[in-house]
């Protein structure tokens, strides 16, 4: 991963899993939730700052999912709004600046 993209591929494949497997998603993509969140665990400090920046948007996405476990597609909404959030003129310097910083 030589850049951070918020529609990385690990998450494209969650989505994508989430819509294929309505009711049972919750099992049958958890497996893609780790590697999305391994994904995300290396990018550590820029997660946390959109994590902080897009909580309400996270909150509402996570709710509207767990109410919703046999149609997810109802949360497209949510989701879009998170994204909209994630790529943000703040979340795009977040990026930049992610991008700048030496690896450890």
């Amino acid at each position: 991963m030589s850049d951070f993209r918020p529609r990385s591929p690990e998450l494209e494949r969650y989505a994508a899993c989430v819509d294929g497997h309505s009711g049972t998603w919750l099992v049958d993509c958890d497996p893609l939730k780790s590697q999305l969140n391994a994904c995300a665990s290396s990018y550590s400090g820029l997660v946390e700052a959109i994590k902080s920046r897009c909580k309400p948007q996270i909150d509402q996405y996570e709710r509207c999912l767990k109410a919703n476990p046999a149609r997810p597609e109802t949360c497209t909404g949510k989701l879009e709004a998170l994204g909209d959030c994630t790529e943000g003129r703040e979340a795009q310097r977040l990026v930049a600046q992610q991008q700048q910083q030496p690896n450890r």
